[in-house]
């Protein structure tokens, strides 16, 4: 694939697809307004869902449509994301220049003792922080043809600094608030990291997996569309159609894992 063919295009900021982030956050309000532990965190578990479709849907479009965003985006996106906004988008272009193979961040195998071994999905997505520790000290993270990687990273520092400044904030509100937000970014990135293994089996190929489910694909704005989406990273989701060659599971990405 030709990683040039990757690289962000000013398009329209995708507004609809908004709902992820908007879901996100009332779950995350109703959480803590409710006056039961086990019910607040039922409530994040299920904002954090949403997180993750708020990146894999939302976040994911806008790292695609556009190459960089004002200052004040980027922190509003870093804020719901609980990570930098560009911090992802140097993530998701490392994932779309080696798709799955050794270099890839997010790489859902691993080397060990000289052969090429699966995680475990569980394994694999509650040590998403394995994945963030690999993209922070990779100097050369993807293709040249998709950014500067030094600008991108430049842009970091701050959105770092105001969610630094946001966790302090969240304390002062209250130790309930603070603690609630830490878990849905906690939680909402290992769903994110289980949606991408439904996406990217471990399998001896590299091989990208598409969810063909029609409900599934309108209320998710064509996200089951992994392999089209790859295909044609260019393309918005709204113009993503199903390819007859495309490799087909029977259940949604963030489902697959847990069911095969």
């Amino acid at each position: 694939m030709n990683s040039s063919s990757n690289k962000a295009i000013n398009k329209p900021y995708p507004w609809k697809l908004a709902v992820y982030p908007l879901l996100e956050l009332t779950f995350f309000i109703a959480a803590n307004l409710a006056d039961n532990l086990f019910l607040s965190f039922f409530l994040i578990l299920l904002a954090g869902v949403f997180l993750s479709f708020s990146i894999h849907v939302f976040f994911h479009e806008c790292v695609h449509a556009r190459a960089e965003y004002p200052l004040a985006v980027n922190i509003i996106h870093t804020l719901f994301l609980g990570l930098p906004f560009d911090g992802y988008r140097v993530h998701h272009y490392n994932h779309h220049t080696y798709s799955n193979s050794a270099h890839d961040f997010s790489t859902t195998w691993q080397q060990k003792n000289g052969k090429k071994t699966a995680f475990k999905p569980c394994q694999y997505a509650f040590g998403w922080l394995r994945q963030l520790s690999r993209a922070i000290h990779e100097a050369e993270p993807f293709s040249q043809s998709l950014g500067d990687v030094a600008k991108i990273k430049a842009r970091i520092e701050p959105q770092k600094i105001a969610l630094f400044l946001f966790c302090i904030l969240l304390a002062f509100i209250g130790l309930k608030t603070f603690v609630l937000y830490f878990a849905l970014v906690y939680f909402g990135w290992a769903f994110s990291a289980l949606h991408n293994y439904g996406q990217h089996p471990p399998l001896e190929e590299e091989q990208i997996c598409t969810f063909a489910g029609k409900t599934y694909n309108l209320v998710t704005f064509n996200n089951g569309l992994h392999w089209e989406h790859h295909n044609k990273p260019g393309l918005s989701w709204d113009q993503l159609e199903l390819d007859e060659k495309s490799e087909r599971i029977k259940l949604p990405h963030l489902l697959q894992p847990c069911f095969s």
